[in-house]
């Protein structure tokens, strides 16, 4: 009889854990891009990778703070200012 019930209890924990599973929220790994802003600018350059290691979450705001810029280049990372490019720092 403890066996059934043990095993019964079980098999209700994993049903239940199933259903709280589907509730998560969906994480973005580059934060939240609003498609109002433009296209999708994709992920970090590699050259910058190990600079947005631990910060990827904040990778999509900060391109939004740059597209203020002049001409700013989410591939590069960079934008015109005058002459040359300059890296863009928010």
């Amino acid at each position: 009889m403890r066996k059934l019930i043990i095993a019964g209890l079980a098999a209700a924990s994993l049903l239940g854990g199933a259903g709280v599973a589907v509730g998560q929220p969906v994480v973005e790994r580059w934060g939240h891009w609003d498609p109002t802003w433009g296209a999708d600018p994709g992920p970090p350059p590699r050259a910058l990778a190990r600079h947005w290691r631990h910060r990827e979450n904040h990778w999509y705001e900060h391109v939004h703070n740059c597209m203020g810029r002049e001409r700013y280049n989410p591939h590069r990372d960079m934008y015109w200012e005058h002459r040359r490019w300059v890296p863009c720092r928010d």
